[in-house]
């Protein structure tokens, strides 16, 4: 069995050096948001503006070919750590492992081609992939320690990209199922108060940065704005009487007529034949939010306030706005929330699909304490968990949810193994 091993090492390297050619071909991607990162911008999270900075100090203006090079590395170290963790507890055997390794390597030769880009992405990518094998070494073994390890690697991605939140009651809830098992909760306080306050060391650690980078000890500010794009798609003219101050009253009225006087409020869209409001919401994301809304709400700033302070004042009056708005039109939301989630999953028959794999998970673990049921739970809840928290605001595109996108391969290559398994055996 070692010499298999071995082998499939030696596939799995040629697989990577295959990567790493492709990814040396191809163009380096440089897009608007890479200019905020490279700029250390307010609205950006720390992580990726930081490690951007290490390689622009070392290297200057020469820096795109040696951060491509180091993010086709990280990439790869992070899909060799998930196939090898998933090989030591005998989810996947050689064959599986190398076919598995090449669907992982997809986001970086194919589609989004996410290690040549100058975007957060890049990283994200490999530290999910580590996270997820650890959780998933917990849920089989017990072992504290993955957990233990796993903080701060989930630390440094939610300051990377903070969609990533959903992993935290995800953790909580490997640990509430263990020690249910167990009987032995008071083992894992210590854990579970880390978990617990995660959020806040990283918002501290967000808060930190901006102070010393932008001079204010503030949370990035930009969540306000994808709140209220969802709603403003679907407000009416008369919600603006439950909008409190004359300035938030002004900036609705304004911003639903110029949205309705563009065809791009729900009630006048000039719709294809085969879209729907929420395809027409998806598609114009950016328009919607860069276009009437943020300038009509860059215009409600105070002239007086540097630009930095603007940005976080629009951001806490777009929060403000956005409550009493979801409120009054809450089923019109969630209908194109409902919508953005399905587009996520890639469309009712895959969203039913992995809701499937996550219930049928449960309820065989429910009967039969079994490796393969307790993987397919944890990953197919990850999958949903992300799309759900994406759709909120954002629209849940591929570069928000491609993170996921080899959970169905992995259910597949895991009940083929089992079944290998299961016929050696016999």
């Amino acid at each position: 069995m070692k010499w298999l091993k071995q082998k499939s090492n030696i596939a799995i390297g040629i697989l990577f050096l295959i990567t790493f050619v492709v990814v040396l071909r191809n163009p380096i991607g440089v897009f608007p948001d890479s200019q905020g990162y490279l700029e250390m911008h307010i609205i950006r999270t720390p992580g990726y503006p930081l490690f951007l900075n290490v390689f622009h100090t070392i290297f200057g203006d020469n820096y795109q070919l040696p951060t491509v090079i180091f993010q086709v590395l990280f990439g790869c170290f992070g899909i060799f750590y998930f196939i090898n963790k998933l090989r030591s507890l005998q989810l996947l055997n050689t064959f599986f492992s190398v076919c598995f390794t090449l669907v992982l390597l997809m986001p970086f030769v194919s589609g989004l081609k996410i290690v040549n880009n100058i975007l957060s992405e890049a990283i994200s990518y490999s530290l999910y992939l580590i996270i997820i094998a650890k959780f998933i070494a917990f849920f089989i073994t017990k072992n504290k320690k993955e957990l233990y390890y796993s903080l701060p690697i989930l630390g440094i991605l939610l300051i990377t990209r903070y969609q990533f939140v959903y992993l935290i009651p995800l953790a909580l809830l490997l640990i509430f199922w263990v020690s249910f098992k167990k009987k032995q909760f008071k083992q894992y306080g210590i854990l579970v108060l880390l978990f617990l306050s995660l959020p806040l060391m990283t918002s501290l650690a967000d808060k930190t940065y901006h102070k010393i980078i932008h001079g204010h000890f503030t949370s990035t500010p930009w969540t306000g704005m994808s709140i209220i794009t969802p709603v403003l798609f679907v407000a009416d003219a008369e919600d603006e009487a439950v909008l409190e101050t004359t300035q938030e009253k002004e900036f609705f009225k304004k911003t639903h007529h110029n949205l309705v006087e563009a065809n791009m409020h729900i009630s006048k869209l000039n719709l294809n034949p085969n879209e729907t409001p929420t395809l027409y919401y998806i598609n114009n994301y950016a328009n919607l939010q860069m276009g009437p809304i943020f300038k009509n709400a860059d215009e409600m700033m105070d002239d007086s306030q540097s630009r930095i302070e603007q940005f976080i004042a629009l951001d806490e009056f777009t929060k403000k706005v956005s409550k009493p708005l979801i409120a009054d039109n809450f089923t019109k939301w969630r209908r194109i929330y409902t919508g953005n989630m399905i587009f996520g999953f890639g469309g009712m028959k895959l969203a039913l699909l992995y809701i499937f794999i996550a219930i049928c998970s449960f309820i065989a673990l429910l009967k039969r304490n079994h490796n393969t049921y307790k993987v397919l739970l944890l990953i197919s809840l990850a999958l949903i968990a992300n799309i759900m928290i994406v759709s909120i605001g954002m629209h849940a595109v591929i570069r928000f949810t491609f993170y996921n996108d080899w959970v169905l391969f992995l259910t597949i290559f895991i009940l083929l193994n089992s079944l290998n398994k299961k016929l050696y055996e016999s």
